[in-house]
């Protein structure tokens, strides 16, 4: 197969400015679904039995939901392809996946029970034969390729960030530019006839009223993002740079050593500083939350219509939201988990000087006070931000909901609270250095105690085996060579460990 070639820039920049169209139309429509909400509801639909206008309600909650997930792959995308760096293209368009997800599981389920398009569906078949079986093989042929376990995982891992860093980073390496693009169009084969037969449906129903909503002038819309510090966004580029490059390295080196144990059949998970190491490595958790923060940030910064800009606001708080209550938590009572607690507080507590815990305990005032702020603490938000459909604790259609929340405005002090999550990442990263160096020698204590007891067992080994050879000096010679080999063997693994 020949190698595909990377889009040109002009490719690229057409994209982008045909996204920046869908994403404006969908915002629009989505409007006018509002509005059509509102005269469904107070002015009713004259001539139309219950049945009719129980479908009519049903089309235009699909079609706010469609709408709304145009708009998100959109903003998605666009900041994917305005993204310089490939971590920040990496960690902008893994929300792609989760969308996707989101998505099919809307409109077709994993169950038996119908979905509400499933219900309206079994109206349209009639109407729209060729395009309702468009519909259904573009969903049978994405269900095969895409909506499956794997899809599943990611959309889990890449929203609520996992429990396993190891396991984080392993599934991010599945999220490409490419392989989310072709996710995409899969998707958009299914959801563009969709798109094109609800359109149809709420213009029969409502006619002059579909076209009066559609063409309505939207409000004023406007948030000023032009007093965000340019040489705080340069600098934060520069940290994607450095600490994805960390990552990288120690991805790269728990691979090695993987493979070396498997290898030599070592079960190095004996030592608890290196079991922590693999599996519960608060470094790389707090990591994952720094990164995918600084990378969302750009991504808000870097928007430009008032859609693009709230939407891209709303996934920057969903990262914080996400990775605040891993890394300290809005509820106190659970604050001994966090790994502020268990990782950092605790070991700086115990074996730090002086100065690290005047730093803790500076950070630890900072972070109590961001515990505290509306918007990162708001869980309602951040169900309505990841979920499609009903949303059934307020009664509203998710995409509905957005459009609340769009029009809420957000203040400079909410602004600088939101920055102000960086700047305390930031400041954790560097503290957490100290903490590592603390730890570091108690793991270079460990594995040298580690290393130094399979050596003795090689020992142990070499004169049992020259005891059995009994005199027989070419054995004891075989015996010697073989026993070198394994040392030399062990010591090359053990410079892969320091």
């Amino acid at each position: 197969m020949a190698n595909k070639k990377p889009a040109s820039v002009e490719t690229v920049n057409r994209l982008i400015s045909d996204m920046h169209l869908t994403l404006e139309s969908s915002f629009k429509e989505l409007f006018a679904d509002l509005r059509l909400k509102e005269v469904l509801k107070r002015e009713g639909l004259h001539g139309l039995s219950a049945a009719d206008k129980e479908h009519v309600d049903k089309v235009l909650r699909l079609h706010a939901n469609l709408c709304y997930a145009n708009l998100c792959l959109c903003v998605q995308m666009r900041a994917s392809l305005k993204a310089k760096l490939y971590v920040e293209k990496q960690f902008t368009i893994r929300r792609g996946v989760g969308t996707l997800h989101e998505m099919y599981k809307y409109l077709f389920g994993f169950t038996p029970k119908k979905t509400l398009w499933q219900e309206v569906e079994d109206v349209l078949r009639s109407k729209y034969p060729v395009e309702c079986q468009a519909v259904d093989d573009a969903a049978t042929s994405f269900l095969q390729k895409y909506a499956q376990e794997e899809d599943g995982m990611l959309r889990d891992v890449t929203k609520h960030f996992s429990d396993d860093p190891t396991e984080f980073f392993q599934n991010m390496k599945n999220v490409t530019e490419r392989s989310v693009t072709e996710r995409v169009a899969a998707g958009s084969a299914f959801l563009l006839p969709l798109h094109q037969m609800l359109v149809k449906e709420l213009r029969e129903y409502f006619g002059t009223s579909y076209d009066l909503a559609i063409t309505f002038h939207m409000p004023g819309q406007n948030v000023d993002i032009s007093g965000v510090n340019q040489e705080k966004i340069e600098a934060i580029g520069q940290g994607l740079v450095k600490y994805s490059g960390i990552v990288n390295h120690l991805m790269l080196q728990l691979d090695r050593v993987q493979e070396l144990c498997k290898k030599f059949n070592l079960d190095v998970m004996q030592n608890q500083h290196w079991k922590d190491f693999t599996q519960n490595n608060i470094g790389l958790h707090i990591l994952y939350i720094y990164i995918d923060s600084m990378a969302t940030f750009r991504a808000f910064v870097g928007s430009e219509s008032f859609a693009e800009i709230r939407q891209n606001l709303a996934y920057f708080i969903l990262s914080a939201h996400e990775g605040f209550k891993k890394l300290y938590g809005f509820d106190e009572n659970k604050r001994d988990l966090t790994y502020w607690n268990r990782a950092i507080k605790t070991t700086i507590m115990k074996n730090g000087d002086d100065e690290a815990k005047k730093k803790a305990d500076k950070l630890e005032k900072r972070l109590d006070d961001l515990s505290q702020n509306a918007l990162l603490k708001d869980e309602d938000m951040i169900v309505t931000f990841t979920h499609v459909g009903t949303i059934k604790k307020r009664g509203n259609e998710s995409a509905f909901l957005v459009l609340d929340y769009f029009r809420q405005p957000i203040n400079r002090d909410e602004m600088n609270q939101l920055t102000e999550f960086l700047g305390v990442m930031n400041d954790i990263v560097v503290l957490y250095n100290q903490v590592m160096d603390l730890e570091n020698r108690q793991i270079r204590q460990e594995t040298d105690n580690m290393f130094a007891g399979y050596f003795d067992q090689l020992d142990d080994l070499e004169e049992k085996m020259k005891e059995k050879a009994s005199g027989n000096l070419e054995a004891i010679a075989k015996c010697e060579e073989l026993m070198n080999l394994m040392r030399n063997g062990l010591n090359d693994i053990k410079k892969k460990f320091s």
